[in-house]
Formats: C-alpha cells, structure tokens, sequence
C-alpha cells in the first residue's frame, strides 16, 4: 500500500492507494486508488457500477454494496471495489477497498483483506500466525524494519522516501499510550477527529503534564 497524509489527518498517513501482484496474480499487477483503477497498466471500473475480470485469475466489481470499514461514514455515498483472485484455496482471496473521495477531507481508501494465512507473511496486518498479541504495530515495525518495500519487490513505479527525522517518530509510541494520546489531544482541542501532530507527540514522549502546557 502507498499511505500519505490527507488535509485533515494532521500528519498522520492513510492508506492512498493499494497494489496486489507478484506469483498469486502470475507476475500481472492491479492497481487500485480513490477514483482509479488499473490492471496491467490498463484503465479498468471506469464507469459505476461496473466489473473487469480476467479468466482464470480475478474477478472485480465497483458497486455501492458492502460493510463500512470505517465508523462515522454513515450517509455518505459507498464507492466499493470487491476483488476476488483465485489462489488454489475453496474461498479464494478476497479484497474490499471502500473509496473516499469527500472534497473536504481528501481522497484516501480502507482496505480489507480476507485469505488464508501464507508462509513468511508479515507487515501491516500482522503476520496471521494466530498470536494477536505480536500483530502490535512495534512488534511489526522490530521485525520488518521501517524502510518500506525493498526496491526488488515494489509494485509501484515510485517510492514514497522513508525520512528519519532527528525528533520524537509517532510510530515509536506504544498502542495504549497512542490511544490515550487521541483521546486527550481530541478532547484538548476541541473534539477534532484528528488531533495535531504536535499534541500527540509531546504526549506520547514527554507525558500529559508537558502536553498540557502546549
């Protein structure tokens, strides 16, 4: 996946764009974003509702039937890709990426994933091995490092650049005192759904007493 902040998001990155490839779709890539899609390179689902599939391999459609993946997005109106690759397992491996696209909040996706567990598989999800304690985002980050897909393995033409900043990393900030972070800057600063960038630092690495004076 790409993941870049959004006007709102105070920093904070959001899934952009997901790419699925390499031996499960037999060296073919798919390409999916807020408003585009592409197979191969080619446009695809570029009219709604719509459906490409490719014998043998995938099968999508873009329609507005599915679960939210996200709360709060109740009354908006569902843009949802299902993608279903065929990967030698009875149920297959499936795929819904939710489109948002609100011209106040900025163009982002959420993804979800349902498979079969495969060796060696690891990242944002986790590594699937039944142990939801080690799916912890810093027991991830400890065993695949923060610098991305190597260049070998990336599917998109580009990569995002991975900057080590000499200050405090929001990703080093352990999940419980993330949240506790959230919940104080949000109420701090006025219910915001995302709170500055600056506020959860300075709770995560200096404590809510320094937060407090900022």
């Amino acid at each position: 996946g790409r993941y870049l902040p959004t006007k709102v998001t105070s920093g904070l990155a959001v899934t952009k764009i997901v790419a699925i490839g390499g031996p499960i779709l037999k060296g073919r890539k798919l390409i999916v974003g807020p408003r585009t899609a592409s197979f191969d390179g080619k446009p695809i689902l570029q009219t709604f509702p719509s459906a490409f599939n490719e014998a043998d391999l995938l099968q999508i459609r873009l329609d507005n039937v599915g679960e939210l993946l996200q709360s709060g997005r109740n009354g908006i109106a569902k843009h949802i890709v299902h993608i279903n690759i065929v990967d030698g397992t009875p149920e297959g491996l499936h795929i819904q990426v939710n489109r948002w696209t609100q011209p106040s909040e900025g163009d982002y996706i959420n993804v979800k994933v349902s498979m079969h567990q495969r060796p060696g598989q690891d990242g944002h999800c986790g590594n699937f091995n039944g142990n939801s304690a080690d799916d912890d985002r810093l027991q991830v980050i400890s065993r695949i490092g923060k610098a991305g897909v190597p260049a070998e393995e990336l599917l998109f033409n580009t990569k995002t650049p991975v900057v080590t900043a000499n200050r405090p990393d929001i990703n080093d900030c352990p999940a419980v005192k993330l949240d506790q972070a959230k919940a104080y800057c949000q109420a701090k600063e006025g219910g915001k759904l995302i709170p500055s960038m600056a506020c959860l630092v300075d709770y995560c690495f200096a404590g809510k007493g320094f937060a407090m004076t900022g």
